[in-house]
């Protein structure tokens, strides 16, 4: 909406922006936009179709940060202004020239030129100037950004635009909202926008960067000016970029989900691929928003692989989810190639496990997990602790094991253990006390590793020195002083990390709230874990 909030005539001017980025290989891209412009009063309607074309290219900065992109456009290809069918005036075309560079994976710093192509004005005013910052917080789903453009003529340039903005995002969509106010007339324009990101079967999420870009002009005769070039989406492309330079066999993990939590039992994975001697390579690691987390590089095969404990570049372990694991092969020229990408999955929660009494003789079993479960175990035990019963089977339990050994005695109570394991080594133990013939059941809740009886926790940092750990410990018990903070001191690959950790809970939901405001309150995502 153009000054639609705060004006009182009766004008208004409404835009409609379709959108669509493609990878052309990986540091390459290309978008365009399609447009409709309609500016309304009562007594005429100016309408214009106009299409943006564009292209961007990355490259990356080891040195320097994380990556520099280029790029160009080409914006307002149209036919012009119209009123009822007719032409009133046409639009000179836009060449926009721009670069972004992000310092971090969160930190995003950008800079254009825009020229347009009116030959009976100045070059002052057919050159515009953008400037801008996006920063991104809450583990990147909320982002903040600001921009400043205005045209490089002396006495105007202090006139400019300034336009702030804030996102949304998760892994399948992003919700922007953004304010431009100042310029010539002083004009307030309000943008709304949506991102939805699909891709194929096994692909990672694409994530598109929404860089402050300058905006230009449309000043018909009797319309007010007013921007209408928003940015082009230019997707930051996951796609190998196949040549016949390099080659590199299938890489392999030998644990596709691992649970690091130092139980010995899948803490780690190996990555194992094969190139050529002299092949130099580079192993990352992306998160679902396809931020990188991770990384190794090298010459010629590893002889022993490359393993991986959970750990990120910041030294902290990151948090449960899906990670894609890709191998880059850097050709003749230092251009990364991605050759093989998998799929590995941090998990440090156990299943959790249900049993219940169904029909005389049957015993309901119910587990959820984000990984599959590889074996499980039910033993059933009487009053005086005796096992009486055992059965086993590898993958999930069914739901219903029906019993052959147990006497269906009336008013007679029995004990039962049941194990379930999952890929990631996670091992949980539910017991249940179901009384046959009775119809009562008891429950022992909670999750159980080994002989303990664990409790989950949040943890919500991991340092290498002690003085952090209590900082931040100290911090967590006074803005919660009803739950229980605690500092376990571990070892990883030989070094000694202290992780910070809150709250005891039975099950994953009881600990939504208090993870919810940790967030808000430290900027951080805790994780839910099992001490050990």
């Amino acid at each position: 909406w153009f000054n639609g909030w705060n004006n009182n005539n009766n004008e208004s001017t409404q835009i409609v922006l379709l959108g669509y980025g493609l990878a052309l290989g990986e540091q390459a891209s290309a978008g365009a936009n399609l447009r409709y412009y309609q500016n309304s009063t009562p007594i005429r309607t100016n309408y214009l179709w106009s299409v943006d074309v564009g292209m961007q290219f990355t490259y990356p900065m080891e040195k320097l940060g994380d990556s520099v992109t280029v790029g160009m456009n080409l914006s307002e290809l149209s036919n012009g202004i119209r009123e009822d069918g007719a032409l009133i005036e046409s639009l000179p075309l836009a060449a926009r020239f721009g670069t972004t560079y992000r310092p971090d994976s969160a930190t995003l710093l950008s800079a254009d030129i825009a020229i347009r192509g009116q030959n009976d004005v100045s070059w002052g005013e057919r050159l515009r100037l953008h400037f801008g910052v996006e920063r991104w917080l809450l583990n990147n789903h909320f982002g903040v950004r600001v921009g400043y453009t205005t045209l490089t003529a002396s006495d105007k340039f202090s006139s400019g635009e300034w336009t702030q903005g804030i996102s949304f995002r998760n892994s399948t969509g992003q919700l922007d909202y953004a304010h431009v106010r100042g310029g010539e007339l002083g004009q307030s324009l309000h943008w709304i926008s949506a991102t939805l990101r699909w891709g194929g079967k096994g692909k990672s999420p694409t994530h598109i960067a929404k860089v402050p870009t300058p905006v230009t002009k449309v000043k018909p005769k009797d319309v007010p000016e007013m921007d209408v070039s928003p940015p082009i989406l230019m997707p930051k492309t996951l796609e190998p970029d196949v040549g016949n330079e390099v080659s590199s066999d299938e890489l392999q993990l030998s644990e596709t989900a691992i649970s690091p939590n130092s139980d010995d039992v899948a803490d780690s994975t190996t990555f194992h691929f094969k190139v050529r001697s002299n092949d130099k390579w580079k192993l990352t690691l992306r998160d679902a928003y396809t931020e990188q987390v991770w990384e190794k590089s090298g010459t010629g095969s590893p002889t022993d692989g490359v393993v991986w404990n959970g750990m990120g570049s910041s030294g902290k372990l990151v948090p449960d989810g899906d990670y894609v694991a890709q191998l880059h092969i850097i050709d003749g020229k230092g251009t990364p190639h991605l050759r093989n990408s998998k799929k590995v999955t941090v998990d440090l929660i156990p299943a959790t496990v249900e049993i219940s009494k169904k029909a005389p003789g049957t015993v309901g079993v119910k587990t959820w997990d984000i990984n599959a479960i590889t074996n499980w175990k039910l033993e059933i035990f009487d009053v005086n602790n005796k096992l009486v019963e055992t059965s086993e089977g590898r993958g999930s339990p069914p739901e219903a094991i029906v019993l052959t050994k147990v006497p269906q005695l009336p008013e007679t109570t029995y004990k039962f253990a049941l194990s379930v394991q999952d890929i990631a080594g996670n091992k949980s133990v539910q017991q249940a006390q179901l009384q046959f013939g009775g119809g009562t059941t008891t429950t022992d809740s909670g999750t159980q590793v080994g002989n303990e009886k664990p409790k989950l926790t949040l943890m919500v940092g991991s340092f290498a020195e002690r003085r952090n750990a209590d900082m931040l410990a100290e911090n967590l018990q006074r803005l919660h002083p009803n739950e229980k903070v605690k500092i376990y001191t571990v070892t990883i690959n030989g070094k000694i990390v202290h992780r910070v950790t809150i709250g005891e809970f039975a099950a994953r939901p009881d600990a939504s709230e208090l993870k919810q405001q940790i967030q808000e309150s430290q900027g951080v995502e805790p994780v839910l874990i099992t001490p050990q």
